[in-house]
């Protein structure tokens, strides 16, 4: 089982549905993320230095259950339950410093 999180660019406040449609568009499999933009890709550097990205070297002792997903705007995560809830406190102190919206669909 899988927990998942997403964040993004955001200055102007959504609604919770308006959100959902956007994580959803982004999960897509057959989305096309982009280039990271510069607080993006701060923000995925600065989350995959404490915790590495999902590969198949790192599977066993990662906190993910997927690779992360990297746009534009947007980093789209799958924490694995045992880790979830300290993936999430990482995270949401990310999301302030960088600072981008947290979803947790």
């Amino acid at each position: 089982m899988s927990f998942e999180l997403g964040v993004w660019l955001g200055a102007e406040p959504i609604t919770a549905q308006e959100a959902l449609r956007r994580y959803l568009v982004w999960s897509r499999s057959d989305a096309v993320p982009g280039e990271p933009r510069p607080e993006t890709a701060a923000f995925y550097e600065e989350l995959t230095s404490l915790f590495p990205d999902l590969t198949a070297e790192n599977y066993a002792v990662s906190p993910w259950s997927a690779p992360l997903v990297v746009g534009e705007e947007f980093v789209l995560m799958d924490a694995v339950f045992p880790r979830s809830g300290e993936v999430c406190r990482v995270v949401l102190e990310l999301a302030r410093r960088h600072p981008l919206v947290l979803f947790e669909p």
